[in-house]
């Protein structure tokens, strides 16, 4: 559900800030056409998956930030939201009602006190899955071990979803990380190009939105990998095995594509 809740609050937001342009100067407006619903939603999303919350609410922000919504509102929300993160996380360990009305709460908590602890030494609270992605690291070096050929997969928990750009280190090496790197940051500027074209304020919404929400999982996926920030669980967008991952991936694939069209057409006299 929140593969189909990513694609349509983003299709929703860019619509609503195409068409309510003119009156999102006002936080009362901003708050009932384009921010009430994008919290909604992170709301639903919440109790289950963090990270994803997370990642839909920050979709949402940069939307914002590309349709031209006042810096002071996205400021005072990204503050309201950092505050919101840490009560979440300190009713969650040091009080018993964060875990009664989020259950999941406890698994964030843990993540995030083992990536810090480790950044201190201690060695035994280390996650399990982080360690095995930096061994799958460390084995592949600069040109990897060849196609197939790692030995980490049968290890590392979620070797094909959560840490697979481990695995395409491992397998392809430092070079292979960077091109996987190198392609999404191709779509990403692909993306801002289509914009940049179209004539439909709609359509340059939703292409930035759309690209930006693929390439941003992504990076987030290639950071838990390296250790750079705790486990998310999200995947690596069209390479991780999943089904309405992948899905979904392809449909917003498929509307910027179709946006892409409409613009060349334009540019052609043929629309």
């Amino acid at each position: 559900p929140s593969d189909i809740a990513k694609l349509a609050i983003l299709i929703y937001m860019a619509r609503q800030i195409s068409k309510q342009r003119d009156y999102l100067d006002n936080l009362k407006d901003l708050v009932w056409y384009v921010l009430g619903p994008l919290l909604l939603v992170c709301a639903l999303i919440l109790p289950n998956n963090f990270s994803t919350a997370a990642l839909v609410f920050i979709n949402g922000l940069v939307l914002m930030f590309v349709g031209k919504i006042r810096i002071k509102f996205i400021a005072g929300i990204i503050g309201i939201a950092f505050v919101g993160a840490i009560t979440i996380y300190s009713a969650a360990k040091f009080t018993p009602f964060g875990t009664k009305i989020m259950p999941r709460s406890a698994t964030w908590v843990s993540r995030i006190d083992s990536f810090f602890i480790d950044a201190e030494g201690d060695e035994q609270t280390k996650d399990f899955q982080q360690t095995q992605a930096l061994v799958a690291i460390q084995n592949g070096g600069v040109t990897g071990l060849g196609p197939g050929k790692s030995t980490q997969r049968s290890i590392l928990p979620y070797s094909s979803s959560d840490f697979i750009y481990a695995i395409i280190i491992e397998e392809y090496g430092l070079l292979g990380g960077i091109m996987a790197l190198l392609f999404y940051l191709i779509l990403m500027f692909r993306a801002i190009r289509i914009s940049l074209r179209i004539e439909s304020v709609f359509g340059s919404l939703l292409s930035i939105g759309l690209m930006f929400s693929l390439v941003f999982q992504a990076l987030i996926n290639m950071l838990v990998s390296v250790e750079i920030i705790p486990v998310t669980g999200q995947t690596l967008p069209l390479i991780s095995m999943g089904g309405t991952s992948i899905v979904f991936s392809c449909i917003a694939i498929g509307i910027v594509l179709s946006i892409s069209r409409d613009a060349t057409d334009r540019a052609y006299g043929k629309a």
